[in-house]
This record gives C-alpha cells, sequence and structure tokens, in this order.
C-alpha cells in the first residue's frame, strides 16, 4: 500500500504529451522556441514527471493571478520545484510564462482539465480522480457516499466527526468489496488509498481546534478502524474491539476513564511498534540511496519521519496525546506515577535506555533522564533520581531497587515536562515529591554540593550486606543432592524455600501452597568437582578469576562465557536418582525429558553471573564466593491470574493498607516488567472496598504448566536489601505467549468478580504478613476458583515503623 500511493495510475501517457500542444493549436499559440509553453511542452514530450502536476498548478495561479510570477514560482517552491531544478531537466524550461489578458478565461478551464490527466496519470491518491475513475463500481448508497465527502471535501460546514464517519464507512464497504470482487480489484484500491489519504488531511487540518472529549473518543474509534483496514495487525484489532466497547457505556466516569486509559497506553505501544518498523525499514535504505544521490543531509535524515507522519497511523498517535490529559483528569490521576519516592539532587544526564549506563560509576551525584527502561536494570552509583516516560512496573527489579536504595523513581506522562527536564541536560535539579504525588524540580548552584562531601548523593557502595554463612561443609560431604520441603532450613536453602516452610499450616486450606522440592546450596560446587567435570571446573576458576579484572566493556563477554560453562556440566548418576526420588516421594511428576530438566537447573546455576546479578553483587560489596545457588522446583500453578502484593503500600507508606498488582496468566509478564500495566489497586487490610489505580494494558499473557525452577541463592531476600529477580527461574516445558483480548475477560468486565477477587487478594497479604510477622512482597496466582501463595519474601524499601 505505501509503494502505492507514490505511484500513478497510468493509462494516458499520449494525452500528457500531446495535451499543451492542442491547447496552443486551439488558441493559436505559437510555437516559438524560448516560450515557457513551448519549452513546458517539449518537457512532457520527452517525459513527465509528477513534477508537472506542480508546473500545472502553479500555471494555474499564474492565470489566476493577472500574471502574478511571484505566485507563480511561490507554488513551485512549496513543492521544491526550484527554478534550477527547472533548468535541470533534459528539456529545460528557462522561460517565465507569458500571461495574455484575452486567453485567461479560456486557458483556465483547458489547464484544469489538464491537471486531471497529469493526476490521473501522476496521483494514484487523488481524490477527485479516484472518485471518477471508480464511478462505474458502485451502488446507490455508495454514489451517496462519494458524492457527500466530495461535497464537503473542504469541510467548512460540517464537523470532523461527520466526514471522517463517512469516510469510514466508505472504506468499510471498499474493503467488504476487495473480498467479494477480484475483478476490478484496482479502481477500488486507487480510491481507498484516496480515501485513506484524505482521512489524514480531515484529521489535521482539525487538529488545532479545541476537540472535546467526546469528539477525541469518536475520532479515535474511527482512525483506528481505518488503520485496521490497510493493517492486518492483532494488536489494533484488539484494541478496536476494546475501544468499540467502551464506545457504547456512558462515558468520563473514572473507572472508564481508567480503562480507557488502559486501552490508550496499549495503543500507544502498537503504534510506536508500528512506527518503529516502517523506520527501520525505509530509513537505511534512504541513507545508501541519499548518498548517492548527493541529497542534503537534512532530507535524509528527515526521509522516514516524514514517510511516517504522512500516514494515518501518526494523527491517531496524536488524538491520543490530546485526550490522554481529558482522562487523566476524569481518572484522578496525575502527570506522575512515583515509584519510588524520595528526593534526588544532581546533574541531569539524558540517556535512551537505562541499560545504556548500566554498570557505569558516575563522578558525582546524577538524576537520570531516560526514554526507555527495561525493568531488570542495576540502577548505577550516584544515581539520585530516575525520571523516564516509560511505563514501569511497580514490582519490577529496578523499581525494588529504586526503593530500597532511596532512590526517586517515576514516570511522567506529560511530554511537554519530559521536554523541559532534557533540555536542562548537564544542568543541576533538585527533584522531590509534593502531597499530590507530583515530582517538582528546581535548579541549583552546583556549586551546592560536591563529590566529596557527598552530601546529596546516595550511594550506597560503603555498605555491605553479608549473605548469610553458608556451611562450607555442605561442598565436600554426602549430604543430600535433593530435599523435600520437610527438611526445609536456613542452612541448605535461601529465603523463597523457608519462607514457604514456615507458612506451612498457618493459612487456610483454600489457600494452597505449591508442592515444591529443591536441590540445596553446594551442590553446584559439588558437581563442579566431578572427575568427568575437571576441564569445566578449570574453565570455570580461570574465568571468576578473570571477571574482576577485565575492562567493563569485556565484562559482558566474560560473563557469557562464564555462563555457558556452566551449562556444560554433566549430572552426576547419584543427582539424577536422589531427585527422582524425591520428586516421587513428594509426588512432583518426574520430567519426560532429564535432559531438559538438567538444563534447566544449570541455567538457574549460571544465573549466579548474569550481569544485573554480577553488578548487584559488585555495588553491595558481597563477595562472588559467598554467593551461593540452591534451586526450588516446584509444580506450577496454572494461573487464570497471577498477582503481587505489597503489605505495606510502596507509594505511601501506609502501613494499613495493601498495595497490589495483577495480571492474567503466569506472573512472569509482572516481575518480568512485560511492557504495559497490570490492573493495580490499593485496600485497607481487611477492608472490603478495594481501590482501582489502573486496568490492565499488557498486549501478552504467559499461561503453561509443568515444573518451575526457580533460583533460591543465599544473597536474593537480605533484610534491606532488594535482590529480587536477579536471578532466573525457568519453566519447563516454556510458557506459551497469547495475546490478551480484554473485551472478553472477567476481570475487567464483570465488576462482582472483579471486586471479590481483590478484597480475597488483599486478605491473603494481611493473612501472610500476620503469619510472618513482616511487611512482605508476596506473589500468588488465582487458578480454577481457588489461590495460590507461590513465594513471599521481606519487603523492602519500606522503612522502620
Amino acid at each position: 500500500r505505501l509503494i502505492l500511493t507514490t505511484m500513478g495510475r497510468g493509462g494516458e501517457g499520449q494525452r500528457v504529451r500531446d495535451e499543451v500542444l492542442n491547447i496552443m493549436h486551439r488558441h493559436h499559440i505559437k510555437e516559438v522556441s524560448g516560450h515557457f509553453l513551448e519549452e513546458w511542452h517539449q518537457k512532457l514530450h520527452n517525459n513527465t514527471t509528477p513534477d508537472d502536476i506542480v508546473i500545472c498548478e502553479a500555471y494555474l495561479e499564474f492565470l489566476r493571478s493577472d500574471g502574478n510570477l511571484n505566485l507563480f514560482y511561490k507554488r513551485l517552491e512549496q513543492d521544491s520545484v526550484t527554478k534550477k531544478r527547472l533548468q535541470s531537466y533534459e528539456r529545460p524550461i528557462r522561460s517565465h510564462p507569458d500571461f495574455i489578458p484575452h486567453l485567461k478565461e479560456a486557458l483556465i478551464p483547458d489547464f484544469e482539465h489538464f491537471l486531471g490527466i497529469l493526476k490521473a496519470v501522476h496521483s494514484g491518491t487523488d481524490l477527485g480522480t479516484a472518485i471518477h475513475a471508480a464511478r462505474y463500481l458502485f451502488d446507490a448508497e455508495m454514489h451517496g457516499l462519494m458524492n457527500f465527502i466530495w461535497r464537503h471535501q473542504d469541510g467548512r460546514e460540517i464537523s470532523v466527526c461527520t466526514l471522517v464517519e463517512k469516510i469510514t464507512e466508505a472504506r468499510r464497504r471498499l474493503t467488504g468489496r476487495f473480498k467479494e470482487d477480484s475483478n476490478n480489484v484496482r479502481d477500488l484500491l486507487f480510491l481507498d488509498l484516496s480515501l485513506e489519504d484524505f482521512l489524514r488531511v480531515v484529521v489535521e487540518r482539525n487538529l488545532h481546534l479545541k476537540l472535546s472529549g467526546d469528539q477525541l473518543v469518536e475520532l479515535i474509534g474511527m482512525v483506528l478502524e481505518n488503520l485496521c483496514f490497510s493493517n492486518d495487525d492483532d494488536e489494533f484489532a484488539h484494541c478496536l474491539r476494546h475501544w468499540a466497547r467502551l464506545m457504547e457505556v456512558p462515558r468520563f466516569g473514572r473507572e472508564w476513564s481508567l480503562q480507557a486509559e488502559a486501552v490508550l497506553d496499549r495503543l500507544g505501544r502498537a503504534l510506536g511498534v508500528f512506527i518503529d518498523y516502517y523506520y527501520r525499514l525505509l530509513q537505511p535504505k534512504a541513507e545508501f540511496l541519499g548518498r548517492a544521490f548527493h541529497a542534503d543531509t537534512w532530507t535524509i535524515t528527515l526521509f522516514s519521519e516524514e514517510v511516517v507522519r504522512g500516514r494515518p497511523a501518526f494523527v491517531l498517535s496524536m488524538l491520543l496525546r490530546q485526550l490522554d490529559p481529558i482522562l487523566r483528569q476524569s481518572a484522578e490521576l496525575g502527570h506522575w506515577q512515583v515509584i519510588s519516592p524520595g528526593q534526588g539532587t544532581g546533574q541531569v544526564e539524558v540517556v535512551a535506555t537505562l541499560k545504556s549506563v548500566q554498570g557505569k560509576s558516575f563522578a558525582r551525584p546524577t538524576i537520570i533522564v531516560t526514554d526507555k527502561v527495561a525493568g531488570d536494570e542495576e540502577i548505577p552509583e550516584r544515581v539520585t533520581a530516575v525520571i523516564t516516560p516509560d511505563v514501569t512496573d511497580i514490582v519490577s527489579h529496578v523499581a525494588i531497587r529504586a526503593r530500597n536504595a532511596q532512590v526517586l523513581f517515576a514516570t511522567c506522562y506529560d511530554p511537554e515536562i519530559i521536554r523541559q527536564l532534557k533540555s536542562l541536560n548537564r544542568h543541576s535539579l533538585k527533584l522531590s515529591v509534593n502531597a499530590a504525588g507530583d515530582v517538582m524540580f528546581e535548579e541549583v548552584n552546583s556549586g551546592q554540593w560536591s563529590v566529596v562531601s557527598g552530601q546529596w548523593s546516595v550511594d550506597n557502595s560503603g555498605q555491605q550486606w553479608r549473605v548469610p554463612a553458608t556451611d562450607h561443609s555442605l561442598l565436600t560431604t554426602e549430604s543430600a543432592y535433593a530435599v523435600s520441603a520437610s527438611d526445609f532450613n536456613e542452612k541448605n536453602l535461601g529465603g523463597k524455600s523457608n519462607n514457604l516452610r514456615r507458612l506451612q499450616g498457618k493459612l487456610p486450606e483454600r489457600i494452597g501452597l505449591p508442592t515444591s522440592v529443591a536441590v540445596p546450596f553446594g551442590v553446584f560446587e559439588r558437581v563442579l568437582a566431578e572427575e568427568n567435570n575437571e576441564e569445566i571446573r578449570e574453565r570455570y576458576e580461570e574465568l571468576t578469576r578473570r571477571v574482576d579484572e577485565e575492562a567493563q566493556e569485556a565484562k559482558g563477554e566474560l560473563l557469557s562465557k562464564l555462563r555457558k560453562t556452566i551449562l556444560a556440566l554433566k549430572a552426576p548418576d547419584d543427582l539424577v536418582s536422589s531427585l527422582s526420588k524425591v520428586m516421587e516421594d513428594t509426588g512432583l511428576p518426574w520430567p519426560a525429558n532429564w535432559d531438559d530438566a538438567w538444563m534447566c537447573i544449570k541455567r538457574v546455576w549460571g544465573s549466579k553471573w548474569n550481569e544485573r546479578a554480577y553488578l548487584s553483587r559488585r555495588a553491595n560489596r558481597i563477595p562472588h564466593e559467598d554467593l551461593f545457588m540452591a534451586v526450588l522446583i516446584q509444580g506450577v500453578v496454572e494461573a487464570d491470574y497471577s498477582f503481587v502484593i505489597h503489605t505495606v503500600n510502596p507509594f505511601s507508606g501506609e502501613r494499613d493498607e495493601i498495595y497490589a498488582e495483577v495480571v492474567l496468566g503466569l506472573g512472569e509478564t509482572l516481575v518480568g516488567n512485560y511492557p504495559g500495566r497490570a490492573l493495580s489497586f490499593t485496600c485497607k487490610k481487611r477492608g472490603r472496598d478495594p481501590r482501582l489505580l489502573s486496568f490492565p494494558s499488557k498486549s501478552v499473557g504467559l499461561f503453561g504448566s509443568g515444573l518451575i525452577f526457580r533460583s533460591d541463592s543465599n544473597g536474593e531476600d537480605l533484610a534491606g536489601y532488594a535482590g529480587a529477580g536477579l536471578y532466573d527461574s525457568v519453566m519447563l516445558p516454556s510458557s506459551r505467549k497469547v495475546s490478551l483480548d480484554y473485551t472478553r475477560e472477567r476481570l475487567v468486565r464483570d465488576e462482582d468478580f472483579r471486586k471479590n477477587l481483590l478484597v480475597t487478594i488483599a486478605d491473603i497479604g494481611a493473612m501472610v504478613e500476620e503469619a510472618l510477622r513482616s511487611a512482605q512482597d508476596i506473589e500468588g496466582a488465582y487458578a480454577k476458583g481457588r489461590y495460590y501463595v507461590v513465594q513471599t519474601r521481606p519487603q523492602v524499601g519500606i522503612g522502620s515503623e
């Protein structure tokens, strides 16, 4: 479709070559060299191009203005047809047009007709030409629609919504014809292309108006439907169905606005992916060809951006931007979501992604302003605040780390504020959060602070967390290769396993705990010491000696080699038989393929050396040799919904209020910071009135069953240390991704079901906190009418009571 918009319909090439000459003959204009019409005729006879449309439009302007040459050249230059360009043709046009007063009224209709011929050849998307060419295929209703659209093409006597509605209905009919009639596709397709382009023009020329919320809702629905006519995209289709349902119910109540905001969030991401795809597709070619043609640098740089701006996707993004502040106000949302409260003072550093400064140690207190946050990053040393327009889960690793380190971390939904912050790159700012939850900032004198004093630096490099002592005799004695839940203790396993043991018998029977066994501390070291793993051990020891000595840019490759080395380990027969017996006694199914299960165990062990875990240990002075990895093996709860609960509201610090998030399917889309929001809410402990903060906007859910191999190190759930998410968990078999359609989802549609689910989740949080006697960060699931707690850990970053 994109290529076709640049092509003409063709078919009248000879008329183009002859028509100017015919006009000259009709009006007795002599064929004299050095005259404008003769030079143009010669150019047309040799080669006609889209420039001829511009020349004809400029000549008509010249005639209507009684020979105003300034207007003639001004019109040409609007479409980059300069005097220099006219003279560069193989048959150049060097002369100015002549004005003959008595021929004015006769020449204008002749050249208006010629303009139609040129557009028929070169402008496949010219609306008038396309309508005329396809009329023989119209029924009475289509004739009426086209007449209405053509009659109101300037939009002066009709609302933008009415005109867009007619265009949408016409394209809806054309889409049906494409499926039914394969013999006349050419004329229908060029009409469809012209209507699509006209839709963009109609919306774009009304963007400056102060459109109402209802108008924006209607326009977004129609433009999105038009986008779906042209692009077979599941995300657009899901968003359209959800938006269409929202358009049928009363608007701009708080919950309606929260739900609409969720659709806008998802649609915005889909548009970003769509636009980025075409940019990546086109820009390398534009740069290659642009250099070959010696084009101006600015035209090369802007080429793909301008192509994208000329498509309906761009005007849809502009409509979303206009509606967002209206929705945020009616949903009682501010411009900010503070993920980690606090204050931050330092020098502003603008970066594209937080990952791009991963592992960097700044020389002075720094405020990061970044477009993208993945969720699994470590916050660099001396960073006091992170500000981003990107949606980041409150339970993602980077969010937890920020709260624990008292780093101000916030999402800003106002593009103007983000632009203002970016304009202050390298300036020194002081950021704070006011009572309304907005981030306030003011410029400060950089001389007020220094690296030496560290006055405003949130720098934990001086703190050293001590991991629980592990009995090193476990590494050499014939201790168990596998243990069941009854044998879990602090000496052989970490917090994940032991917290589940502590919950045994302390929750009502209606709240399940997953069946669990574990490969305890020391097993990795014993396997590494096996004789048939000698070469692997030597390689491993050499790499671990080098890891802290290598330059930062080489560490990634070295860490990757360490993980690959661990994956080459061979399993002792005793490990296989021991684990098989423990799983059988516990009731966990033995995996269909042991090699796959063994690979999962090794991947968990190897995650000791992923980049974020390595950087976290180094930043917090945890010696690598003191970090031991166990593997907790559980049956996967085939979750309909997964949830994470903080039993103390991390935003407000309110200890009598839980904060929780819910997603469809398995919890990895939540803790793994998959794009989009979860359903989030707060609720008083033992309360019955949850307050919704957001509806879900995740694009995919993960679903599956089988086994999950969870990391359970002695360095994850330390008091005051946010180690959650540092090390990997692996499912067997892998989960399957499902594109989510929220119009069919009870969590979104059924208010009574939703309220009951959320109240029960809040109750679970209160019960687990009471059982373990401290604030908890809980992961759980709802499956086939039953609730489960799959793991829990102490909640970090909330301060003392």
